[in-house]
């Protein structure tokens, strides 16, 4: 039985890629010499990585802010599935009212930043 082996070359058959090489250098040739320098370029990476960093870390807490009103908001709801399951009515009461009590917001020594919700507004 006979095998036979391919080897690709880098290059393909077709001048597609030499072309795009030659459009790409013909653009940077064309850009004015104090774009061509090294410097303009790293201060752009840097600065992408920068907002990248940024973007991360945003997102990065607002995925954690959201698992949290999610497990608070399972928590609350497991506990009045559990005061709704007691069969006196008394009992029942006591215990949805010591939810809510527990439930209230303390009330904050000082004022909530401009441009934000309180927490009963978010949850909304």
């Amino acid at each position: 039985m006979r095998t036979h082996s391919h080897t690709l070359s880098r290059q393909p058959s077709s001048g597609v890629w030499s072309a795009l090489r030659r459009d790409a250098e013909g653009w940077w040739q064309e850009l004015p010499e104090p774009l061509r320098r090294p410097w303009p370029m790293a201060l752009s990476m840097l600065t992408i990585l920068a907002l990248l960093a940024g973007f991360h870390q945003v997102v990065r807490d607002s995925v954690r802010q959201g698992e949290l009103l999610r497990m608070s908001t399972a928590t609350r709801a497991e506990a009045v599935w559990r005061c709704q399951a007691l069969r006196q009515p008394k009992v029942r009461d006591n215990c949805l009212a010591q939810l809510d009590s527990q439930h209230q917001p303390a009330v904050a020594s000082n004022r909530p930043p401009p441009n934000t919700a309180t927490m009963q507004v978010a949850q909304r």
